[in-house]
């Protein structure tokens, strides 16, 4: 009779679907990454305030150009956390997240800046341990947060950019359906047009993070089809996110923590989100083909030091003699560690 865990193998090894789910699953739970969501839910609530006073500051300045931009970023910030901006009781009001002015404001600015970052660091930290980025590669602390201040800009621009080009067409629906000489009864379509757009940016959005943060050397396939997962998850989180809101308006716990107590919530089952959809994509079969291709190469490389550190022995070591030379000694522990580092990650993929 075969036990549970023979069964799970041989449904592993029929059905590829699951073999990734479990990979993923195993994977998630080895690199603690619901430790590492815990840390990105601190630090994102506690740079909700600052990032939303960026955003207003940057839109402030835009808005002389594009008169709509602070609707448009009111909507951006509305499609992500739903129910959390507006003017009613447990809502965040605009009019007292607002930009800065005079010496105190840069001053203000630069401190702001620095808070708002803390929630990118703490994802770039999150996603290089999902995708195992090497110590070696993680970047310091002035370019890591200059990757996270780019990232940050990179993000806020989509999610701008994917709200205007909606509320474009969404506004000339009536416009574009008589361009297309089709009827108004058809604008169910403009409607699905803009559901589409919108999910695209949140897989843009789930790409950006991925290859800016952590997941460079991760093929390009294997982090879209970790976007498109994040994508639909986040969708899914953000329809859940009203119902709550919805339910929870007249309860008494709502009432004494307010938005607070949704937003964490919502902050911590979004960068699950992240963390998982980062482990999809690290542990699709091109990826893990691509770590075993890497693997070879560093057996072939310590391989190579291997041979070389034996020819550097025979050429300097006098006859006789049992001495290794520094330069055989050194090939010689570069060889071992390649090879000590590509079995460990082989035996890791074959799990």
């Amino acid at each position: 009779m075969t036990s549970p865990q023979e069964r799970l193998e041989d449904v592993r090894r029929r059905r590829p679907a699951i073999d990734h789910v479990v990979r993923m699953q195993e994977h998630y739970g080895e690199v603690k990454a619901s430790q590492q969501a815990g840390a990105i839910t601190y630090f994102a609530f506690l740079s909700f305030f600052p990032v939303l006073a960026l955003a207003f500051f940057v839109v402030g300045l835009v808005s002389e150009i594009y008169p709509d931009a602070n609707q448009a970023m009111q909507d951006a910030i509305s499609a992500v956390l739903p129910g959390i901006i507006g003017n009613g009781e447990n809502e965040v009001r605009l009019s007292d997240v607002r930009t800065f002015s005079g010496l105190a404001g840069v001053v203000g600015f630069v401190g702001v800046l620095y808070a708002g970052l803390g929630w990118v660091s703490a994802l770039r930290l999150g996603l290089a341990a999902v995708f195992e980025k090497p110590e070696a590669e993680r970047l310091g602390f002035v370019p890591g947060k200059i990757r996270d201040l780019l990232t940050l800009v990179s993000i806020g621009a989509v999610l701008f950019f994917s709200v205007v080009v909606s509320g474009f067409v969404s506004r000339f629906s009536v416009a574009i359906l008589d361009l297309l000489t089709l009827d108004e009864e058809l604008s169910w379509l403009v409607k699905g047009l803009t559901l589409l757009l919108g999910f695209a940016a949140n897989v843009l959005l789930f790409y950006a993070m991925f290859r800016l943060l952590g997941g460079s050397h991760t093929p390009r396939r294997s982090l879209l089809q970790g976007a498109l997962l994040g994508a639909v998850l986040f969708e899914v989180l953000k329809r859940l996110a009203g119902l709550l809101i919805a339910q929870t308006e007249g309860q008494p716990a709502f009432q004494a923590f307010g938005i607070a107590l949704v937003m964490v919530v919502w902050m911590n089952y979004f960068s699950r989100i992240v963390l998982y959809a980062a482990a999809w994509a690290h542990t699709t079969p091109e990826a893990r083909a691509q770590r075993d291709r890497a693997a070879l190469d560093a057996d072939r490389a310590a391989y190579e030091m291997k041979e070389l550190a034996q020819v550097e022995l025979r050429e300097t070591a006098p006859a006789g003699s049992s001495r290794i030379g520094p330069k055989a000694a050194f090939a010689a522990g570069g060889a071992t560690m390649l090879g000590l580092v590509a079995l460990a990650r082989k035996k890791k993929d074959d799990q």
